[in-house]
């Protein structure tokens, strides 16, 4: 892992002195090192430790100092945005080719083109929304306790320790029904008949629905406890979710093309 020059060189401790000299590691060769002279950093010297170390013109190690963590830290999340940058390039040219493939009907341009880019992209936030935002925690004291999906809301029986235990296994038809609903739009464009438009709808009923078995599920848990408020509540996952399925329900609203 070396940075350019002799002077200027980057290794990683892999033995640190004790009896023995230590021992780096730096581009595939090993400098032994101790303490006194050498190294140069107040901090003690720990395995897997980046530093920076200096040669003589003869080669011989003078100097081991330790990389300065946020300097590493800064350099690793470059090297992160880099790859990011890369890929996302990738996925651009992946999209174009999608769109210009086939006439424009085919890979993603052939699903956007047949559900529509809004549809498409309210479809993709009811998804990530679903499993992976928070719809709702339980909180007590100014502490959150609890946060989960909708999904694992769906999933679970507030006043059941078991369940608890387990969030998002339990009431197994409710979920697989949330998750047919929001399947379902996808099929839209594959079904010929007027009515199918409807279908976009399907997502907007399965989270009104939810939302009134969480509601009832909470208020019955923790509804009960005299001198208590309920401590559960919606957070803003649940309404990124809900605003989504309400942008693809109003297409459903839409008389189709021809």
């Amino acid at each position: 892992m070396n940075v350019g020059n002799s002077n200027n060189l980057r290794g990683t401790v892999i033995k640190v002195p004790d009896a023995t000299p230590g021992i780096l590691s730096v581009g595939g060769k090993q400098y032994f090192f101790t303490l006194e002279r050498v190294w140069k950093s107040a901090i003690a010297p720990s395995p897997n430790q980046t530093v920076t170390i200096e040669l003589d013109s003869a080669g011989v190690l003078t100097s081991v100092t330790v990389l300065d963590q946020q300097q590493l830290a800064m350099e690793r999340l470059s090297e992160l945005g880099g790859v990011a940058q890369e890929r996302g390039k990738a996925i651009v040219e992946q999209i174009r080719g999608g769109l210009g493939g086939a006439g424009g009907l085919g890979g993603l341009g052939g699903l956007v083109a047949r559900i529509g880019a809004v549809n498409l992209g309210a479809l993709a936030v009811i998804w990530f929304a679903s499993y992976f935002l928070t719809a709702g925690g339980v909180s007590g004291g100014g502490m959150d306790m609890g946060s989960f999906s909708f999904r694992t809301l769906l999933g679970t029986d507030l006043g059941d320790p078991g369940s608890l235990a387990n969030p998002g296994h339990a009431r197994g038809l409710l979920r697989f029904l949330a998750f047919a609903a929001i399947a379902v739009p996808f099929a839209v464009p594959f079904i010929r008949t007027a009515w199918s438009r409807y279908l976009n709808a399907a997502p907007l009923a399965a989270v009104l629905i939810g939302w009134l078995v969480i509601h009832e599920n909470s208020a019955k848990s923790f509804g009960g406890i005299s001198g208590m408020e309920n401590p559960f509540s919606m957070k803003w996952g649940f309404y990124v979710l809900l605003i989504a399925c309400l942008v693809l329900a109003s297409s459903a609203l839409k008389k189709p093309a021809g």
